[in-house]
């Protein structure tokens, strides 16, 4: 059902045009577990995080993204260096371990962006 051009009382749904993601992005789930944003593109962004047990690369929409995380204050070499370490304890996939490794090497903070304009 297309929404009334003249309800100003309901708001739209975010499209995946207003997340605003940033390469290296630390990002926060509901249950207060850290994301890091390894590559992105128009449509998709690649996160290193913890799921099923150990430390993976994992697929998302960029509107899933803004759906589902949320921005964090989490300091980026901290988070960087608490996936490490997870990865260590836990184990991580070699396409993880590669993005890690990538971010590592960059070796800067990118900027934190925020999520939605």
């Amino acid at each position: 059902m297309a929404k009334d051009p003249v309800d100003f009382h309901t708001m739209d749904f975010l499209s995946s045009s207003t997340a605003n993601i940033a390469c290296g992005q630390v990002l926060m789930d509901r249950r207060r577990h850290i994301a890091i944003v390894a590559k992105k593109s128009r449509a998709f962004a690649y996160l290193v995080q913890v799921k099923s047990g150990m430390l993976k690369l994992t697929k998302h929409a960029t509107g899933d993204i803004a759906a589902d995380w949320l921005e964090t204050d989490y300091q980026y070499e901290r988070a960087l260096q608490k996936l490490i370490e997870m990865g260590n304890q836990k184990g991580i996939t070699d396409a993880a371990r590669a993005a890690l490794d990538k971010l590592l090497k960059n070796g800067k903070e990118p900027v934190q962006r925020i999520l939605f304009n």
